[in-house]
Order: C-alpha cells, then sequence, then structure tokens
C-alpha cells in the first residue's frame, strides 16, 4: 500500500468513526439534524402522520394504470433479475471475493419497483414519486443538471437544487460523487446533497441523499428510491450512515412499518416511530432481527417452517442468518429442497382444475376459466416465536385479466428471500433498535 493511499484509508476510518459516534450519541452528524414536527406544512395525501404507498398497477398509482399494465407482464423477468442481483451481492459479500464492476454499493437492481411512496423534498417543498425499498439504504433522486440527455420530459419529477433554500452540499471525504451499476444493467450515478425531507408533519433537515444526474430508463415514472434498509458504520457500507432510518434515528427511534396494498386496493401506507407502534401494532409477538455482519443493511429473519393445507414443510437447518425480508422482491424464493415439496404439495390440493402453462420463473400454473368458486390452498409462514397466515391473494400470482393462477413462490439457492407479493395487506413492524419484526394483518 502506497504513503496516500495508507493516508486515505486512515482518513475514511477515522470519517467513520466520527459519523459512528454522533449517530449513536444521539447527536447526528450534519445529516438529518433535529428533525422538527411542523403541524401547518401543507397535507401530504394519505396518514395524517404517515406516507401513503401506492402500488405500480394500482388504481390510484401515480404512474398511471393505463400506462404501466402493458409493462406488468416483464414483472417476472423483472424479479428475476432483482433476486440474481441479490444474491450476487450477498455471495461476494459472504465470501469475501472482490467485488465486481456491476455489483451495487447502496442497493440491488429495482427489479419490478412495485410500489411507488410520495414524499416531499426541498423548500419550497416539492412531491416525488420514489420506489419504496428495503434492501436499498441510501435514498436517490433524478436531479438537474441531467447528464447525456438524461432529463424526464415532465420536469416535476427533477429535483432542482437551485430552486431549493434549504439545499446544501453533503460534506463528504474523499468524495460526494457516487456511481451504481446493477445486474440487470441499470445504473444511476451523481453527487450527495442535503435537504430538507418531509414525512407527513415532519420535516428532516439536512437529509443526506443522492442526486442522481445520470441513470437508466430502467426506473420507468418513478423519480428514484426511498430507501429503508438499516444502513450501518461497516466499511462494507461506505455510506450506510445516509440511510434514512439512521439519520432520524434520534426522532423515529429506528422504528417504521408498512402495509402494501394488492393491484386492486387504492393504497398502503408507511409509519415511523410512535405512529408506527400505535398503528401497526397489536398482538404484540414479534419474530427476532437477527444480524449478519455481511449484510447490516438486509432485514434477516429465521423461517423455520411453511404448512400448505395440513403439511408442514420444515426448512433446512442453516448456522447463518438465510431469509431476507425484501420490498423490492416480488416473488418469494425458497431453498429448491423445499420449494419442490411445496409445489407437490400445492399440486396436490389443485388437482381438480387444469393444469395451466407456466410463467417465467413461476412452473406451477391452472387455468381457472369457469371457475367462479375455486379454493386457493391455505399457507402459514412459521417464523421463530411468529405465525403468519397468508391471504390467498398472497399464495397466487395473477395477472390482470387472466384466467391463469401459479402459486406465487419459486425456487432459488439456499438464501429464502420473502417478497412483496406474500406481504400483501400485512402490517410488517420493523424495530430496529430492539432488534425485532412483527408481521400481522394490517389495514391496506
Amino acid at each position: 500500500m502506497t504513503g496516500s493511499s495508507a493516508l486515505m484509508a486512515i482518513g475514511h476510518i477515522f470519517f467513520c468513526y466520527i459519523l459512528f459516534f454522533s449517530f449513536h450519541a444521539n447527536k447526528p452528524f450534519v445529516y438529518g439534524t433535529g428533525v422538527v414536527e411542523k403541524q401547518k406544512s401543507p397535507a401530504l395525501p394519505g396518514p395524517a402522520r404517515g406516507l401513503k404507498v401506492f402500488h405500480r398497477f394500482g388504481p390510484s398509482s401515480p404512474s398511471g394504470r393505463k400506462k404501466s399494465s402493458a409493462t406488468s407482464s416483464g414483472l417476472p423477468v423483472q424479479d428475476e433479475r432483482r433476486v440474481k442481483d441479490v444474491y450476487s451481492g450477498i455471495y461476494n459479500r459472504g465470501t469475501n471475493l472482490r467485488k465486481r464492476a456491476h455489483d451495487p454499493p447502496f442497493g440491488h437492481s429495482v427489479g419490478a419497483g412495485n410500489y411507488i411512496i410520495e414524499v416531499r423534498l426541498g423548500t419550497p417543498a416539492r412531491t416525488f414519486n420514489l420506489i419504496l425499498d428495503t434492501g436499498s439504504y441510501a435514498t436517490w433522486v433524478r436531479c438537474q443538471p441531467c447528464l447525456q440527455g438524461r432529463c424526464p420530459e415532465q420536469q416535476e419529477k427533477i429535483y432542482y437544487p437551485s430552486s431549493s433554500s434549504t439545499y446544501l452540499k453533503a460534506p463528504c471525504w474523499p468524495s460526494c460523487n457516487y456511481s451504481q451499476s446493477y445486474y440487470d444493467k441499470s445504473y444511476s450515478s451523481g453527487f450527495f446533497v442535503l435537504d430538507t425531507l418531509a414525512i407527513g408533519p415532519f420535516h428532516v433537515p439536512n437529509f443526506a441523499f443522492l442526486c442522481a444526474q445520470n441513470y437508466s430508463e430502467s426506473f420507468g415514472e418513478a423519480s428514484g428510491i426511498l430507501a429503508l434498509g438499516q444502513g450501518s458504520t461497516s466499511t462494507s457500507e461506505p455510506f450506510g450512515v445516509y440511510s434514512l432510518v439512521s439519520q432520524t434515528a434520534t426522532t423515529f427511534d429506528k422504528v417504521f412499518c408498512h402495509c402494501l396494498p394488492t393491484a386492486e386496493n387504492s393504497a398502503g401506507y408507511v409509519y415511523f416511530g410512535k405512529e408506527a407502534l400505535e398503528n401497526c401494532q397489536n398482538s404484540g409477538t414479534y419474530t427476532p432481527l437477527l444480524t449478519n455482519p455481511g449484510n447490516p443493511s438486509l432485514y434477516y429473519v429465521n423461517l423455520i417452517a411453511i404448512t400448505i393445507g395440513k403439511q408442514r414443510l420444515e426448512m433446512p437447518s442453516v448456522s447463518s442468518p438465510r431469509t431476507i425480508i425484501d420490498s423490492g422482491t416480488v416473488i418469494s424464493r425458497l431453498p429448491s429442497s423445499v420449494y419442490s415439496k411445496l409445489s407437490s404439495e400445492f399440486k396436490e390440493l389443485m388437482s381438480n382444475y387444469p393444469v395451466a402453462s407456466s410463467d417465467g420463473i413461476l412452473d406451477t400454473c391452472y387455468d381457472l376459466q369457469g371457475h367462479y368458486n375455486y379454493t386457493i390452498p391455505k399457507m402459514v409462514l412459521h417464523f421463530e416465536n411468529l405465525d403468519v397466515n397468508l391471504d390467498q391473494i398472497a399464495v397466487t400470482w395473477r395477472r390482470e385479466n387472466s384466467s391463469r393462477v401459479c402459486l406465487a413462490f419459486a425456487g432459488a439457492d439456499d438464501l429464502t428471500i420473502i417478497g412483496s407479493e406474500q406481504l400483501q395487506k400485512l402490517n410488517v413492524l420493523y424495530n430496529i433498535q430492539d432488534r425485532k419484526v412483527g408481521i400481522e394483518p394490517g389495514n391496506c
């Protein structure tokens, strides 16, 4: 190591230490300093003290149902790209392999980007539609000046730093510039900035986020990503302290919850802090939130079994956490051995219906045309200390205006991912400070 590179490494470690101490001493270092509640701020559509969540293809979607419906046919393909990206990042870190060029430093491929959330940035505040993603830790927004003609036609989708009186340059070291690319060849690049973020009646001054000047078209109608990953001070995540969870820790105590709506429902919600506990905590039953040092931003839990009908299928025993909850993945993934048994049981319980062709990664499908009183097998996810009964809409996948219904799970490697299809209509409460997750029926 040369003298200059050694000094840079020492400086980076020192900077991370300062940020770590600042956050954990309840004195945030510049970012997200002094969250203030402003009762007279303009009302944001949705929960009075939270954020409204829309299904990308739902009737109230900001992106527009007609414009997006045709795109829904590509969801399984986009979802598979997302999962490959998640696996790539996890296994490269877990085996201490050198990061490849396409491994994302701040999150994973956006995949289908099924859920849109409205937030306000700047002064005067402007509303932006961002993709909700618990698998990323750095929020980013399309930003002016755009590079290579990447500015969208709708100017309201772009953040203008010069138009906000509360905009500041982020005091990054050694550089505020960033560039990230994903497994599916999507990308974004730009620089970090600070500005005021509004969450319902709460204003977060000096919120650090990525001002993206150049990006691929795969992010669709969204203006960027609202990242709800845990974040960290780990050297494996050099900008982990920029996570929304970390920047609002002194006000929201690292607690939030979401209820993801179905495509047929108008909206869901996200609450933070005390409001999350008041609106999403009923039974008081939780499953432990586990720690994986190699991927500290992801939400790891322990799924021990799945019951379909009356058959209980045990998950393989592992020495380290192997199940993550990820809103950015749509179709849940199971170890191949478990999925094979689940598929076989599903086939047996659906034997009264005609078999249909597969739908991409979904290989267990049936044609329900003319069957108006069909029965979908009941399914329960058994987490450590917590059982979650799935709604029948969360057990199967069905395209709009199609009679084909498929089991909404797929086989993969030994990592298990609980995706948004299974999280629909559920309150998922993340209590990061107390290291626990609650999952129970929601009101969306």
